[in-house]
């Protein structure tokens, strides 16, 4: 009996810990995701080619097409990233060679891409334009070199050419930044200069500023035509509106959180049922003894108590339903046009594994890697929550009916397991790298749903005692 006290504390404390997963670290993997895209955050398109760079490059882009792709976008917030086609590209100091991921940026690269600079600047317009040998390099790589981070002014040689180091960069310290981490140090130069010393370079992708325009496929739309309008072919890219990729990650903890909220309504509900039942049980037997006026005066008190408690939990339900509602996106090629269409379905997967199929070779750029790192961890701990969170604490409840404690007790018990929970989370999240979020509405509806699970299963284990 022992034992099965112990083991039902230990289910009930991991599956609060493991609920709670999603709504404390989601939150958090989202938000530093936003972070890591720079200022304009999530609000663009990424345009990258399908296949990896070939020695014609016939899908890459020119400064000349960027150029003819601003005036049909009517905007000036087009950031592009080159990339080197050698199989490895390196920085020299002295007589040392010191591997490297290079990456040819331009000015604005800053707006979609969030690194920290640990001192000094990233390349300026000007520099840009005056095709200035400036490179920015990572703090590992400064370490490596110079044994310090102060290294603003020296040099190093790419590509057989002096680079004078204008900014130090921190490393990504987070879980998205240990995961799209190719384990060399990141060192950056103008694209321009770039596509002048190396042959092999290209325009790889581009990240292109927008308005979020909700659900709907609009700016990808207008990005296609724009491309198509340069002389090029928008199968060729891989379109992504990330407005829309940061909707599908946001609504997963609230996912979460509105089961939770549903199941807590769902039990006031039965509650409200049982309360009407009861009262209505109790003043139809009263009235075969006495008149309808004389039992609503002699039971004044306990009628209006069990309305008290039903217009309370019409209210909470109420609370409830405001803090978990939210607009659900699910992108417009998942919906078939009947509700059941089994051949609709097996496209789909048939084309996912065309796709990949296709993109082999294919080379993410940062960005993309990214988002995949985040809403990978995303789905992990869906599952985690949703499976394993759910099926371990609905076991631990299960045992709450074989304890013999009051509800005061184990309300108090199971507010402390909800206490920890918290802490270990906000321990992880540091640890993680992650922001500090506190999501105070998913907290408390997943305080709400437990609490009214235990009054549940204490009143369901006094029922089986009377019956007894």
């Amino acid at each position: 009996m022992m034992k099965g006290i112990k083991a039902g504390w230990v289910m009930v404390f991991l599956g609060i810990l493991l609920i709670l997963s999603l709504i404390i670290l989601g939150k958090a993997i989202v938000d530093e995701c936003v972070r890591l895209n720079g200022f304009y955050s999530m609000k663009k398109v990424l345009v990258s080619e399908k296949k990896q760079v070939g020695q014609k490059g016939e899908n890459s882009f020119s400064i000349d097409d960027i150029n003819r792709l601003e005036k049909e976008l009517s905007t000036k917030n087009i950031s592009y990233t080159a990339q080197s086609g050698m199989a490895s590209t390196s920085a020299v100091y002295g007589d040392n060679v010191y591997p490297v991921s290079l990456t040819g940026i331009d000015y604005l690269y800053t707006q979609f891409r969030g690194r920290v600079l640990e001192e000094g600047n990233y390349i300026t317009q000007k520099q840009q334009e005056e095709g200035a040998l400036v490179v920015l390099i990572d703090e590992e790589l400064a370490w490596e070199i110079f044994k310090t981070d102060k290294v603003i002014g020296k040099t190093i040689d790419i590509f057989n050419t002096a680079f004078t180091i204008v900014g130090v960069v921190e490393k990504e310290a987070s879980i998205i930044g240990k995961l799209t981490d190719d384990g060399l140090p990141d060192v950056y130069i103008s694209a321009s200069v770039m596509l002048e010393l190396d042959t092999t370079a290209r325009i790889t992708d581009l990240q292109i500023k927008t308005v979020n325009a909700n659900t709907l496929d609009q700016n990808t739309t207008e990005v296609s035509a724009a491309i198509r309008q340069i002389g090029k072919d928008p199968s060729s890219y891989n379109i992504s509106d990330y407005n829309l990729k940061l909707a599908l990650m946001e609504q997963k903890p609230l996912l979460l959180v509105f089961v939770l909220g549903l199941a807590a309504m769902l039990s006031l509900a039965a509650y409200i049922k049982n309360l009407t039942k009861e009262l209505y049980i109790l003043i139809k037997n009263s009235c075969k003894t006495d008149y309808f006026s004389n039992v609503l005066k002699s039971k004044l008190g306990e009628i209006g108590g069990s309305i008290l408690e039903m217009v309370l939990s019409l209210a909470g339900m109420a609370l409830i339903w405001i803090g978990i509602r939210f607009t659900l996106y699910i992108p417009p090629e998942n919906i078939p046009d009947e509700l059941i269409n089994i051949s609709y379905y097996s496209d789909l997967i048939k084309a996912a594994i065309q796709g990949g199929v296709q993109n082999r070779g294919y080379v993410a750029p940062q960005a993309e890697l990214i988002v995949n790192a985040a809403d990978m961890l995303l789905n992990l701990l869906l599952c985690v929550s949703f499976v394993l969170g759910f099926l371990l604490l609905y076991a631990g409840f299960r045992e709450l009916k074989e304890w013999n404690m009051d509800t005061f007790k184990l309300t108090t018990a199971l507010g402390l397991f909800f206490l920890i929970s918290l802490g270990i989370l906000t321990v992880e999240a540091y640890l993680m790298g992650l922001p500090y979020v506190v999501n105070v509405k998913g907290i408390l509806v997943a305080w709400v749903f437990i609490f009214l699970n235990v009054v549940r299963n204490i009143k369901e284990k006094e029922s089986d005692v009377k019956n007894v």
